[in-house]
């Protein structure tokens, strides 16, 4: 696999973005992301300099990246997605990252507008400050039930993330917006010659949420 010849931080950006929106799953009553993304961005060249070259290569081929069951919102996140079509597209590299999953019971009275408007801001916030990879978002099921999972460079990127002023906005919303919610931790690593990934989870020491 050929990497690319020194891509500026707008192409990694909106690379990212662009990985984002076909990813992205919004409910029907939610309007699209548009007018929020790759409009005035920013220079990213700190967080160039920390992308690993298994970095731009797994970027490159998650365009691959899905889930493979309509019951992902139960699912563990090793059955959820086809990791190991991805992973075999990388056999040749040899990488670790971190992954944050949410899952969720919205509730029935829940501004969903509000919600996705409050994500989306937290989101390109995100991809501003650096370090994430991947969002994913999973529509509803009929129990208001979903999940979204991000993929970062590392730990330390997505601590960053959560101390930012849009994502605690959005997560101040969370009381009001969900019946329960958990958050879900683990490493993703990829050895040199495996054609599969390897999904451990990590402790978490805030309990799931339940308004209940």
């Amino acid at each position: 696999m050929q990497l690319r010849d020194h891509p500026t931080a707008q192409e990694i950006e909106q690379a990212i973005v662009n990985e984002d929106q076909k990813g992205r799953i919004i409910r029907n009553e939610n309007v699209g992301p548009k007018g929020w993304l790759g409009e005035n961005a920013r220079e990213l060249e700190s967080y160039v300099a920390d992308l690993r070259p298994v970095d731009h290569a797994l970027l490159d081929v998650l365009d691959q990246f899905h889930v493979v069951t309509d019951n992902y919102a139960h699912a563990d996140i090793e059955s959820a997605f086809n990791w190991d079509e991805v992973a075999a597209e990388l056999v040749d590299w040899e990488g670790d990252w971190f992954i944050v999953a949410f899952r969720s019971v919205r509730k029935a009275q829940a501004d969903n507008q509000l919600l996705f408007e409050a994500d989306a801001k937290a989101q390109e916030e995100a991809i501003h400050s650096g370090g994430l990879l991947k969002y994913w978002y999973g529509d509803l099921n009929h129990h208001r039930e979903c999940l979204a999972m991000c993929i970062w460079i590392n730990r330390e990127y997505a601590l960053k993330a959560t101390h930012k002023p849009l994502h605690l906005q959005a997560a101040r919303l969370a009381g009001e917006m969900y019946d329960t919610y958990r958050l879900e931790r683990y490493t993703l690593t990829k050895k040199k010659g495996d054609p599969k990934f390897t999904i451990e989870t990590l402790p978490f020491a805030h309990p799931p949420f339940s308004s209940k």
